[in-house]
């Protein structure tokens, strides 16, 4: 009987929190749990901190230099455009940023020509579905 009673006051306390918290605080715990766009964690969500290694995508992205990617990119992922940058992660690998250079099929069957700017010639065909993130300037 102790034990149900101490559990009945922890989550009493647990709830006496959650409500004081939600009542006074300036963010709402509704609105950082929710999915709105108006959420202050969406945005931090979508971003991935890249430190670029090598120089594949120079000039536009030089060795060393930090940047974000936007990794919120369902639905989108169909419709990049040529010149895109693009990062790449297979479990296991460390990422790749390619940049695009031509778009084949359309819908669920895109896949994308790309290649870093060292070989531009050399493209690799990329699956929509395989793109984790694109650079977002």
């Amino acid at each position: 009987m102790e034990k149900i009673l101490t559990f009945l006051i922890v989550v009493a306390g647990i709830g006496l929190l959650l409500f004081v918290f939600q009542s006074y605080s300036p963010v709402k715990l509704t609105d950082m749990l929710g999915n709105s766009k108006d959420s202050p964690f969406s945005e931090s969500a979508c971003l991935r901190v890249v430190v670029v290694k090598g120089n594949g995508v120079e000039p536009l992205l030089k060795n060393g230099q930090t940047t974000t990617f936007n990794k919120c990119i369902e639905g989108q992922k169909e419709n990049l455009k040529v010149g895109t940058i693009i990062l790449l992660e297979q479990p296991f690998q460390p990422f790749e940023l390619l940049v695009i250079r031509k778009k084949v099929g359309s819908g669920s069957a895109t896949v994308y020509k790309a290649s870093n700017n060292q070989t531009p010639s050399s493209t690799k065909d990329v699956p929509a579905s395989e793109i984790k993130a694109v650079y977002k300037k």
